[in-house]
């Protein structure tokens, strides 16, 4: 009787470390990449990340960003930008660890993260240009340097809100936490969109803005996942 007390109370205390969530070790290496790159920014710009991140919902703390100056030509763009698309590059990264292993072990977790980067860079700059050729077709000139400001204090704003997400999920294993991020994206989404069509309301065409924001806003994304998932 004592002997099978005793191994009952044994087997409750076993436990096995095979639970243990194990994040993937260049995972954890741009996570902290990505910390130290948040406090170098956040100690000498803490003021116009403030204002860049406040901007997407208040007009006011907008009106104080612009008369800053040219934050887009600044230091603080930069970097920021980085932060930004490291971000949502390790985001991806995650989705595509979770559905496309295939593609993760063919290419390596570090290898898609840099192909991620590389093609979110040059989809922000592409983004750019048909952003110059837009309001110049369509006489929009003088919004062009808002237009451009909005999406990227919607990209930060984003990016900042979705990093603890990410940072939860490595540590944890449970993916199901980023579905809560979804709703939070759209609803930034939806206060991106809002600010772009109260930049200069009398001027807008919604055939325009409807063809603008679905070529430049949305088919580029697109064309990433059909080629990432052909690979």
């Amino acid at each position: 009787m004592q002997t099978q007390l005793l191994d009952s109370l044994i087997s409750i205390s076993e436990f096995s470390t095979d639970v243990v969530p194990k994040p993937n070790n260049w995972a954890v290496l741009i996570i902290c990449f990505l910390l130290l790159l948040l406090t170098l920014l956040i100690v000498p710009f803490r003021k116009k990340l403030n204002l860049i991140f406040k901007s997407l919902f208040s007009q006011r703390h907008y009106s104080l960003l612009l008369r800053e100056g040219k934050i887009l030509e600044e230091r603080v763009f930069a970097f920021t930008l980085i932060f930004d698309l490291m971000t949502f590059s390790l985001g991806l990264d995650v989705i595509a660890e979770k559905f496309m292993p295939q593609v993760v072990k063919h290419l390596s977790y570090i290898g898609l993260f840099g192909i991620f980067f590389a093609s979110l860079l040059l989809i922000y700059f592409f983004k750019f240009f048909v952003n110059y050729i837009y309001t110049a077709l369509f006489e929009h000139k003088k919004e062009r340097y808002l237009m451009n400001l909005d999406k990227f204090s919607f990209l930060t704003v984003a990016a900042v809100i979705l990093f603890p997400f990410l940072v939860v999920v490595q540590f944890t294993g449970r993916f199901a936490i980023l579905y809560a991020y979804i709703p939070v994206f759209f609803a930034l989404l939806a206060c991106l969109l809002y600010n772009l069509m109260k930049i200069n309301p009398k001027a807008i065409n919604l055939f325009q803005f409807f063809i603008y924001f679905c070529t430049l806003e949305i088919l580029p994304y697109v064309i990433l996942v059909k080629f990432i998932a052909i690979i």
